[in-house]
Order: structure tokens, then C-alpha cells, then sequence
């Protein structure tokens, strides 16, 4: 009796481990092209200024389908001087973002396999609203610098950033990121500013997944650093044209087992250290040589940890391949 009743205990504790699991693998099998990048998740964001036309295609271009954008809420958006245009024909024509800076939501249906899309449409604050003294309603910003890096256009300061409430830090950016973990670390109030680039967000899903189709079973990344504004950048004393500022990067270990702050032994050796880093950057790099992550090839750096902080690793979308 006794040992049924731990074989019991021992199947309830498995399921619950289980159903603790909460990486989404969830894949459309008509993958959409949007701006021009292959998005095969069914929730996804779009980052535009007001007034602005962005793209959204099935893959197949076969396959048709229609658009409806709606409020934040749910609610379907009506025609307005807002937004002239609320729905349509997927693929027929470019679609023009709200006037208003905000959160949209754009759905996709697709004919033929019958797939829905979510995807989180932000509608960014120009830039050049931020005042003399760098600040945006009270949030600073800082300043950009006045030439690119080497005259590459990606340095060039952004047209906008997305304005973040308290209730949207939770929005889903993608299957398994959130708007809240990219915000940039410098402790003030809310409304918040980000900037992030939508390849940057194809890169860690691509991490994620294949992490989890290899076996290594993974709920998340953790993000220490993701958007950083020029100032808060300036502040932790970071080079000065670092991606982090341009929403291109991000700072992230593994922290599944235990859950306890810190990345996980990834390389088995009974210890936390750099190590663990450089397995993690090994499989990223291993990825990248594979083609894995087409034109989005960038930065990768391994970081020890110190008294701030554990090991880390970083990546970026910066279009080219670097390596510390």
C-alpha cells in the first residue's frame, strides 16, 4: 500500500512539473511575411509611426484572407479620422497605421487553413517630442548622437518609441516575450519609453525554440538588459553606440532549474560560472554558422559573472558578425 501510495505521489508530481511548463511552441502553418520578415507565430508586433503603411502577407502566396484591426480591449475599431481604414484584404494593398499614438491590435484570418494571427501593433511618439532638457511627459530619454557609427545608417537615432503604460507591460510581444522585459532598467515612473526592433524578437524566439527542439527543455530567457535609453545607457557607463539603445539587443541566461536569479548549469559541471556562458554562446554560434538566423546576424558576447551579477550572454541584430 504504502509504495502505491509513492508511485502516486511520485505520477502527481510529474504531471504537476508538467503543467508547470509554459514555453509555447504554437506555429502557424501559414507563416506571414511582415515589413518583409517571415513570421511563423501566430502572435507577433509591429512597431510604425502614425500615419505610416507597414506590410502584412501570407508567405504563401497562394493563400488569401482578410485583416480587422481593433482596440486593445478586443472591441473592432470603427472608421474614423483616426483610422480611415480598418479592414481589408490580406496582402492587397499596405496598411496605414492609426494617426493616433498607441496600441493596436491587427488580426489575421487565412482562408484556407483557417489560421488566426494576432499581432500587437504599436504606434510610436516621435522622437522629436522629446524636450530641451531629454525628457518625454517626464520620462528621460537623453540624446541620441548627432552622427552614426562609421556613417551606418542602423545608427541613425529612431523616428519614434513606443510610449509603455503599467497595464501593457504584460502584452505579448511574441509567443514567449513580453513588453515589460525590455523596458530599460532606470527607476522611473510610468509612462515609459522603448524602442525595439522586431528582428530582435525573431532572434530570441529562434534561440528559445531551438533550444527546446534539441531538448533542452526551456521555458524562457530571462532578459537582464534589453532597451537601453541614451541616458540610463550613459549612466551604467555603456559605449556610447551600443545596440541596446537602438531596441537591437538584449542581455539574457537560462534560469530554469533551479529558478533561483541566477543561469543554470548548462555544461553539467557542478558549477555556475562563465562556462555556462560560453556553452550558451556555443549553441548561438553553432545556430548562426547553420544559417539560423538569415539576415538577422549580429553581435554574440560572453560575460563572467561579478558582483552584480551572474553569467550572461549577449546578441544583437546589428547585420553583421562580432564576437567578444
Amino acid at each position: 500500500m504504502r509504495k502505491c501510495l509513492l508511485v502516486l505521489i511520485a505520477l502527481l508530481t510529474v504531471v504537476r512539473a508538467s503543467d508547470a511548463f509554459s514555453f509555447d511552441n504554437d506555429m502557424l502553418n501559414s507563416k506571414l511575411a511582415i515589413n518583409g520578415n517571415t513570421v511563423p507565430y501566430p502572435i507577433f508586433s509591429i512597431f510604425v509611426m502614425p500615419n505610416k503603411t507597414f506590410t502584412v502577407e501570407f508567405d504563401n502566396k497562394s493563400h488569401t484572407g482578410n485583416f480587422q484591426f481593433h482596440h486593445a480591449n478586443g472591441e473592432a475599431l470603427k472608421t474614423s479620422s483616426n483610422l480611415p481604414i480598418v479592414s481589408g484584404v490580406v496582402g492587397k494593398a499596405p496598411i496605414m497605421a492609426p494617426k493616433k499614438s498607441g496600441h493596436y491590435v491587427l488580426k489575421t484570418t487565412n482562408a484556407q487553413s483557417g489560421e488566426t494571427a494576432t499581432l500587437n501593433v504599436f504606434v510610436m511618439t516621435s522622437l522629436e517630442k522629446v524636450d530641451k532638457t531629454g525628457k518625454l511627459n517626464g520620462y528621460t530619454i537623453g540624446k541620441y548622437p548627432d552622427k552614426p557609427l562609421k556613417n551606418n545608417p542602423i545608427y541613425l537615432p529612431p523616428s519614434g518609441l513606443i510610449e509603455v503604460s503599467p497595464e501593457q507591460t504584460d502584452v505579448r510581444l511574441s509567443p514567449n516575450f513580453t513588453l515589460g522585459q525590455f523596458l530599460s532598467k532606470q527607476q522611473q515612473g510610468f509612462p515609459k519609453y522603448v524602442h525595439l526592433r522586431a528582428g530582435l524578437l525573431l532572434k530570441l524566439e529562434k534561440i528559445l525554440h531551438t533550444l527546446n527542439d534539441e531538448g533542452h527543455a526551456v521555458e524562457g530567457l530571462t532578459i537582464m538588459s534589453g532597451y537601453r535609453t541614451p541616458f540610463y545607457n550613459k549612466a551604467i557607463g555603456n559605449v556610447q553606440y551600443s545596440r541596446h539603445v537602438w531596441g537591437g539587443a538584449a542581455d539574457f541566461y537560462i534560469d530554469q532549474s533551479p529558478k533561483d536569479g541566477v543561469m543554470d548549469d548548462l555544461n553539467k559541471d557542478g558549477v555556475v560560472n562563465r562556462e555556462d556562458a560560453v556553452w550558451l554562446a556555443n549553441f548561438i554560434s553553432n545556430m548562426s554558422k547553420q544559417g539560423a538566423f538569415g539576415p538577422r546576424i549580429g553581435g554574440l558576447g560572453i560575460y563572467g559573472a561579478n558582483a552584480a551579477h551572474g553569467p550572461f550572454v549577449h546578441v544583437d541584430v546589428r547585420g553583421t558578425l562580432a564576437r567578444w
